[in-house]
């Protein structure tokens, strides 16, 4: 019994002796971990240590370039910079111009959205604004639409408005609007845009019959699937057009053809042309345009009619045109060979699809049915 008690009292001095062991090392690696510790507090981050209005201008090349905008959430949205440290939320917040450009792209509308839209609108202060809405679902209240407009109506300089019905009652007078998209479905109203500084206009389908624009002032208008002659009393109140590109189609009679007789499509200030189609007949419409300043053509080569080099020839003998780039579309374009012979100081490219008619309703890019894709110039 004694040689057992004498034992663990051994043992006991033994720990206690690696117990104090252990606190000495304890204490030296807290020293050791103090020293390293008030370096890193002496340490500043080159990036914390920029001027506000710089670590600010850093934050606007982070997003997409205005207008265009960037997603309400996720990595490349504004929303990620007050996440990162208390400084750079502050930043964020201070600088109204990260907040100027809205996109709603969903189906799954909400109230949700709604505060994310306040939210934003509070930030942006009194910047103009970008705002683009896309929806395709019915269901969607167009009250939830219409209260967001209204907010925003007199800071508006850039709109995109895809739904399936347009917000109502009328949002109001938008003095800085720049740029209007539009494709909603409506019957009987027609809708009134107050929009004295409204350049750039695009309308989709049907939307065109229910619109009443400034026509005057605007310099660029894209009209898709329209008919030939809703397009031309469009046209002829838009002097001041310097680009202009239209899709004829879908929502005409497949048989409409240009009122005869009919005064010129006279476009003095156009520069830019683009004419495609998904109708069979477009007799008389490219004849009809009357347009010295143009100097680029892109056009289906339907608008030629049965005898393409010659009404090629007519049209810029008439307009008394600059031509310097012609681009011709189809699916049998007449030879590169004729048009390169008769337009030798003019730059001709050729696009060639599967059929003229063919292209989607839905689906505006170039690129579609396209097999191959040749140029050539004239020294």
């Amino acid at each position: 019994m004694l040689n057992v008690m004498e034992a663990d009292r051994v043992r006991l001095l033994d720990l206690d002796a690696q117990i104090l062991d252990l606190k000495r090392s304890l204490s030296t690696l807290r020293t050791k971990r103090a020293q390293v510790q008030e370096r890193l507090d002496a340490y500043k981050y080159p990036v914390l240590t920029l001027p506000n209005e710089l670590a600010s201008e850093i934050f606007i090349h982070f997003l997409p370039v205005y207008p265009a905008p960037p997603p309400l959430t996720g990595l490349e949205s504004p929303t990620t910079l007050t996440h990162i440290c208390h400084r750079w939320r502050e930043v964020a917040l201070a600088t109204p111009v990260l907040w100027r450009a809205l996109k709603f792209s969903h189906n799954n509308y909400s109230e949700s959205y709604k505060l994310i839209f306040d939210a934003w609108m509070r930030r942006s202060r009194s910047c103009p604004l970008s705002i683009d809405i896309y929806t395709t679902d019915h269901k969607v209240s167009p009250d939830l639409f219409t209260e967001m407009m209204a907010m925003a109506a007199t800071r508006l300089e850039h709109l995109e408005l895809r739904t399936p019905c347009h917000p109502h009652p009328k949002i109001g007078r938008m003095p800085l609007l720049r740029s209007l998209t539009l494709a909603f479905e409506t019957r009987d109203e027609v809708f009134t845009y107050d929009a004295p500084q409204l350049r750039t206009v695009v309308l989709l389908g049907g939307v065109v019959q229910h619109v009443a624009l400034p026509w005057a002032q605007l310099t660029w208008l894209t009209l898709n699937y329209v008919g030939i002659n809703l397009c031309a009393s469009i046209l002829r109140q838009t002097k001041n057009l310097v680009r202009c590109d239209l899709r004829l189609g879908r929502y005409a009679q497949p048989d409409e053809l240009l009122d005869s007789p009919s005064p010129d499509l006279a476009l003095p200030c156009l520069e830019s042309l683009t004419l495609k189609t998904t109708l069979e007949r477009v007799d008389g419409f490219l004849a009809a345009f009357a347009v010295p300043a143009l100097n680029k053509l892109e056009l289906d080569e339907i608008f030629l009619g049965v005898e393409p080099i010659e009404a090629l020839k007519m049209f810029i003998s008439k307009s008394r045109c600059n031509l310097r780039e012609v681009c011709i579309r189809g699916k049998n374009i007449t030879g590169d060979d004729l048009y390169r012979h008769a337009f030798p100081s003019i730059f001709t490219s050729y696009l060639y699809h599967r059929d003229p008619w063919s292209e989607s309703d839905e689906d505006d890019s170039e690129s579609e049915g396209h097999s191959s894709f040749s140029e050539s110039a004239s020294e």
